[in-house]
């Protein structure tokens, strides 16, 4: 499959963004909560289109990546600091290009206070993986080069789309879109026992055109109770053409050092009607093993007609069965329908807070006019989506933002959200602010 059948983080974050002349309108879903633009990126030397997440550090800095702008438009770490009664925006970091390169995801800290995370670019060409590590003076980093992804086709890995998870013994895994016959690869970093630990990197498992598990990872893993859990955007069921659906996968270690590592799907989406199709991002866990995720398209939501199949998206949940081998079931939560008010095309993670209200953001939908999609109006939405008192009845969506895209107000947001320990919600849009180039917010 050629890579420009593929659906790129930047193509997402530009396509299909019309500016309008009149204002959107909060719904009457909207819940009664406060909103707040923290930072408009500038562009040029500042950073331009944050497409990962926040990362809360010590004392409530907020840390994230933008996919360009920086000195050289190769995209750059920023973090923000209150101060006082305002928000003060620094770079950690900009990206040259031997460094790195157009990061897309979120940054992940690690028990030493570093940061670990990925580009798309640089390093031999293909990507890489990073560290940043404190100096030790204010406001000081350094950034390491991990690992460096070939741009060789068909012969390594490359161009990795999704942030790091850190597995047991500190080990880093992440996915890549590359590998044999461009349908992706997970890859796994050790640090070695030598005296200059140095890291060293490993093809774990590679999808492959007939892997049991899918195909193209745009998102990383997760661990569950010892076990690694992620989604594909393609391969799976025909339901949605050529490239299939997607799938959610387990990774299977091999009980023998040195040997393969395995994968199977645990649920191939498009194999039920109105199933949803093309999951982008992570998965988040919940109690008792259950994961929750969403899908970019599919779904009962009619208005949307997107390129691999029809519908808006949707909230799954997939609660794992009572013996070990049997299916997982999959149950919908929610369908988005890029109507009256509702959002369409969720990319980001899902977050979850203490009495499992789950939060999230769709690219586009909501009240506004200012954006259009695939069939989807309006510039994206932060929802959330809260449990029902008795189980089997439905979830209750609430629109807790609609994004605009004017007058300063963010616009298509791709991460997902974060939650605070006080419960206030912060996030990111690739584009809309003063400029265009994208925004941090924050919702309380």
């Amino acid at each position: 499959m050629s890579r420009e059948m593929r659906v790129s983080r930047f193509a997402r974050a530009t396509l299909g963004i019309v500016t309008m002349i009149c204002l959107s309108r909060l719904t009457a879903a909207e819940a009664a909560s406060s909103y707040a633009t923290l930072y408009s990126f500038k562009g040029g030397t500042d950073g331009a289109r944050p497409y990962g997440g926040i990362t809360i550090g010590s004392g409530g800095v907020l840390y994230g990546t933008t996919f360009g702008g920086g000195m050289y438009q190769l995209g750059t770490v920023f973090k923000l600091t209150p101060v006082g009664g305002y928000w003060k925006e620094a770079l950690v970091h900009i990206f040259t290009g031997p460094d790195g390169g157009w990061p897309s995801a979120s940054l992940v800290f690690g028990d030493n206070g570093a940061m670990f995370g990925t580009t798309e670019t640089g390093g031999s060409g293909a990507g890489t993986i990073f560290e940043l590590t404190p100096t030790g003076s204010p406001g000081g980093w350094d950034e390491t080069v991990l690992y460096t992804f070939d741009s060789t086709r068909n012969s390594q890995n490359h161009t990795p789309h999704a942030e790091v998870l850190i597995g047991p013994q500190n080990a880093l895994y992440t996915t890549s879109t590359g590998g044999c016959c461009e349908v992706g690869t997970v890859v796994a970093l050790d640090r070695s026992s030598t005296a200059t630990s140095v890291w060293m990197g490993n093809v774990i498992y590679s999808f492959g055109p007939y892997s049991p598990a899918g195909g193209d990872p745009l998102s990383s893993l997760i661990l569950v109770s010892g076990a690694f859990y992620g989604t594909t955007f393609e391969a799976g069921d025909a339901a949605c053409g050529v490239v299939g659906c997607g799938t959610v996968y387990e990774l299977v270690p091999p009980a023998t050092t040195g040997d393969p590592w395995g994968a199977v799907a645990i649920h191939t989406f498009g194999s039920v009607v109105d199933d949803g199709g093309g999951p982008q991002a992570s998965l988040t866990a919940g109690p008792g093993g259950v994961l929750y995720g969403t899908t970019y398209f599919g779904g009962s939501g009619g208005l949307c007609s997107y390129q691999n199949g029809n519908g808006c998206g949707t909230v799954f949940q997939l609660t794992p069965p009572e013996i070990a081998g049997k299916p997982w079931t999959e149950t919908i939560l929610h369908n988005f329908t890029g109507s009256n008010g509702d959002g369409a095309f969720p990319s980001g993670r899902l977050a979850v807070d203490h009495s499992g209200t789950l939060y999230g953001t769709t690219q586009y939908g909501g009240a506004g006019s200012s954006c259009s999609y695939y069939g989807a109006v309006g510039c994206g939405t932060v929802f959330k989506l809260d449990p029902p008192a008795n189980p089997g009845e439905p979830w209750t969506e609430v629109i807790l933002h609609n994004f605009t895209g004017q007058t300063g107000d963010g616009a298509v947001p791709i991460a997902g959200v974060t939650l605070s320990t006080d419960g206030t919600i912060y996030g990111t849009t690739s584009a809309g602010g003063f400029a265009g180039l994208g925004t941090i917010f924050k919702i309380w």
